[in-house]
């Protein structure tokens, strides 16, 4: 029997990619700071067991398992789902020193109970918006005194396509770096109907660097970019790589809650 989500991919693979031109289908790149594109390299993140991009590479991971509640109030037509989550993960740059990462994601969600159509293929509804809740703490060598935390709220209407940033940002209690969300759109122009999606790090008013999480069209989600400054010190380097390989960790959580 058809599970819900492969209903759900049937039917956007089998009506997107009819209502879809060409070009929702092609990579596209961020919008980015030109400073920062001037003075990064694209590396490109190979997802696996473990993440890896350029010199960084995690040494150690484990994600914890998936617990799922799902509660359905009595006369209402739909149902609350929360999922909570916990992964940690051990990075590595070109030198010796690490940065540890523990992080805990919880994503809530209220949908319609599912219906069966015509065809008799259960399915559910999309329409209701999904929020995702990421909460880090980064660790560096030498540094346990000062942990760096990582917030992320996002509001979602798919797993990635559309996306509401509410608060992101990395802090050790003094110092503050701001994740702005950034999309291949121009700056000024109309949305696009699948941009590709990303965060961009500032700190005042100097670009620190970038991650795509998303690389717009119908198959964006395994084209993952990461841009970091080359004249930053190797240690806020780190810093920017652990928190990336987090919110790209986080990303593909949330697709798996979709499921």
């Amino acid at each position: 029997m058809m599970t819900r989500w492969e209903a759900k991919l049937g039917i956007v693979l089998a009506c997107g990619l009819l209502a879809f031109p060409a070009a929702a289908t092609a990579q596209k790149t961020l919008a980015l700071d030109p400073d920062l594109l001037a003075n990064s390299d694209a590396l490109k993140v190979r997802q696996g067991v473990r993440t890896k991009f350029g010199e960084y590479a995690q040494v150690s991971s484990r994600i914890g398992p998936l617990f799922i509640k799902t509660t359905n109030p009595i006369f209402l037509s739909f149902e609350r789902i929360r999922t909570k989550q916990k992964f940690s993960f051990v990075i590595k740059g070109a030198g010796p020193e690490t940065a540890t990462v523990q992080a805990a994601q919880n994503i809530s969600s209220e949908e319609l109970r599912e219906y069966t159509d015509s065809s008799h293929v259960s399915i559910g509804d999309e329409i209701n918006p999904k929020y995702s809740n990421l909460v880090a703490t980064i660790l560096l060598d030498g540094d346990v005194e000062r942990p760096w935390t990582l917030i992320l709220n996002v509001k979602s209407r798919w797993p990635v396509l559309r996306e509401e940033t509410k608060a992101a940002f990395l802090t050790d209690g003094q110092r503050k770096i701001v994740m702005a969300p950034v999309t291949s759109d121009p700056p000024g122009a109309a949305p696009s109907r699948t941009p590709a999606l990303g965060y961009e790090f500032s700190e005042g008013d100097r670009t620190l660097g970038a991650v795509q999480y998303y690389g717009g069209g119908i198959f964006g989600a395994n084209k993952c970019i990461v841009y970091l400054r080359r004249d930053l010190e190797p240690r806020m380097r780190l810093l920017l790589a652990a928190t990336m390989a987090a919110i790209l960790q986080s990303k593909a959580n949330a697709q798996v809650a979709y499921e």
